[in-house]
């Protein structure tokens, strides 16, 4: 049996111009009669139907044409390909996912603390630092991790770091970078980037007590402002622990979980004994 264009086109859900255009790029081939219409055989519609197929998988043109009337090893090698880049592309979204997810629950988080306090352990974290203060820190090695902890590895958060020597003295140093949980170490394949490196630091597990810090974004740019009010959030905090009496006990994590609302929102991570 043949078939008209017009014909294709209604059972592949295409228009006229699409089959056309597959003949031109050699996807097809028709037979014309005396008044210059085309028509097609029926292996012509299986084949335009599976060229559909290829195209919904991602394939390109050129690997189309590349395997029409090849021989099936090629077809399989081609096919074999984009397989693996599928995969590669699943592994990526899939890791996108987790990453999105921490972020939601993180946002839960900040709901479910308010203004209040919560006590839970705290995970092992790995993290590498870009700035102390205003001062970027620029070692070359410092500054390739610090690329790949950005564009490398998919499952990463925005810190603040602030020392304990610096919190009892009430000075609030910032030190920027960002960090990522020791257990996906392994799962993220990252193992070449982080071990021996000597600018990649550890944040312990440990009891730590959180919190909830919230600045007006018009704020975040003013040292005076941010100061004024990380002094009122530790006073509050101070206050919670000599009531539960606990004490401060290393290095306070700051998750910067909000950076993008009117409003900047971080998760504030006080280890406590």
């Amino acid at each position: 049996m043949k078939y008209k264009v017009s014909d294709l086109s209604k059972v592949l859900g295409v228009t006229t111009n699409t089959i056309r255009r597959y003949e031109k790029e050699g996807f097809l081939t028709s037979e014309r009669d005396k008044s210059d219409y085309r028509w097609y055989e029926g292996f012509d519609l299986c084949k335009t139907a599976v060229i559909r197929l290829f195209i919904k998988c991602g394939f390109t043109h050129t690997e189309i044409k590349e395997m029409l009337d090849n021989n099936s090893d090629k077809i399989t090698e081609i096919c074999q390909n984009r397989l693996n880049e599928i995969d590669k592309e699943m592994n990526r979204l899939y890791f996108l996912r987790h990453w999105l997810k921490d972020n939601v629950q993180l946002f839960n988080t900040l709901e479910q603390i308010g203004d209040g306090f919560m006590t839970m352990k705290c995970r092992t974290l790995k993290y590498i630092l870009y700035s102390k203060g205003d001062q970027l820190l620029s070692e070359k090695e410092r500054l390739d991790t610090i690329n790949h902890f950005m564009y490398t590895i998919p499952e990463v958060q925005l810190i603040r770091l602030f020392k304990l020597e610096d919190i009892k003295s009430r000075i609030f140093i910032p030190y920027s970078g960002w960090e990522m949980k020791e257990i996906d170490i392994k799962r993220l394949n990252v193992e070449d980037i982080v071990k021996d490196n000597k600018f990649v630091e550890t944040y312990p597990s440990q009891q730590c007590l959180y919190g909830v810090l919230e600045i007006p974004a018009k704020y975040m740019n003013d040292t005076d402002k941010l100061t004024e009010k990380r002094i009122a959030f530790f006073k509050k905090a101070d206050e919670y622990m000599n009531d539960n009496n606990i004490k401060i006990s290393g290095d306070i994590m700051e998750v910067l979980v909000n950076v993008l609302g009117n409003t900047a929102q971080s998760l504030i991570c006080i280890p406590y004994i």
